[in-house]
């Protein structure tokens, strides 16, 4: 039997930037593992160093972790290569999850570098 399709969140969230309106995107912690490894706290090494950051989304009720990126170039890059490695169902609204750390490396990584197609 085949597995789900991984949902794929794409919203706007105002936790990111002054404007208030920022895309963000993000999936089940457990695929974005899958596709970008893990490592360090809440597993986002693999993530933040192929997008120079990560951002951490928990729902309260469940404790389920949801993972993921922003920034549109970022968001659409990182729906791309979750589809090439997984199927998916995009929902175009936030999780029932806030936003409970995200973190930005004071350097990108190179254009070629760091998981990028």
């Amino acid at each position: 039997m085949a597995s789900a399709p991984c949902p794929l969140y794409l919203f706007r969230s105002p936790g990111f930037a002054p404007s208030g309106d920022t895309v963000v995107s993000i999936a089940p912690l457990e695929q974005v593992v899958a596709v970008y490894g893990g490592g360090g706290v809440f597993d986002t090494d693999g993530l933040s160093a192929a997008f120079g950051g990560a951002a951490i989304f928990r729902n309260d009720a469940t404790g389920a972790l949801f993972a993921g990126v922003w920034g549109g170039r970022n968001a659409s890059r990182f729906r791309r290569q979750m589809r090439e490695n997984m199927a998916v169902v995009l929902c175009r609204e936030a999780p029932d999850a806030r936003l409970v750390v995200w973190r930005a490396d004071a350097a990108r990584p190179a254009r070629g570098q760091g998981g990028e197609g």
